[in-house]
């Protein structure tokens, strides 16, 4: 691994925090990556609209005696919960596959209001509908739209870098 260290530097030289050794240029790291390379509020959305949709069911004991007591009335909000849930997750982890799961889970929202106790009261609806067409219209961003992201953030970390010893300094 290289040292991004100047050559001339002193012993208390800290790295060059817009410098990444593995890649070409400076990247966001860690959850801004995954958070910026992905449908992440869509998706959060629409897990939360399939929690507010299967709640009502969800929050009993699922077992036999439910589906038996019930019927009819039980398995669509757990099968829309469910499927919601799946959509938002493959939109999550598979970006590349985000257009089918947000179309189905519109549909799905939409079924859910008739079908799910109004669609988790209306609002699980409104979030499903919001959640998917947050998905559908959401676009990667270019390798250069994240370098500069990186960029502005990596100027960021050394602002509050360079801010800490004058702070540490001004209390003493």
């Amino acid at each position: 691994m290289t040292d991004n260290t100047p050559a001339d530097a002193g012993l208390d030289a800290t790295p060059d925090p817009t410098v990444n050794p593995s890649a070409s240029g400076p990247t966001p790291r860690g959850f801004t990556r995954f958070r910026r390379t992905r449908p992440f509020w869509g998706s959060l959305i629409l897990l939360w609209s399939s929690w507010l949709i299967g709640s009502s069911m969800l929050s009993k004991q699922l077992d036999f005696t439910i589906f038996a007591a019930f019927g009819n009335q039980t398995l669509p909000p757990v099968l829309i919960s469910f499927t919601l849930a799946a959509a938002a997750l493959i939109a999550m982890f598979m970006p590349s596959q985000r257009t089918f799961p947000g179309i189905v889970s519109v549909a799905l929202a939409i079924a859910a209001l008739p079908l799910a106790n109004l669609g988790g009261l209306i609002i699980g609806t409104v979030a499903g509908i919001t959640g998917g067409a947050l998905i559908v219209a959401w676009t990667p961003y270019t390798e250069e739209q994240l370098t500069k992201m990186a960029e502005k953030d990596a100027r960021k970390r050394a602002r509050k870098e360079a801010r800490k010893p004058a702070r540490s300094g001004a209390t003493a």
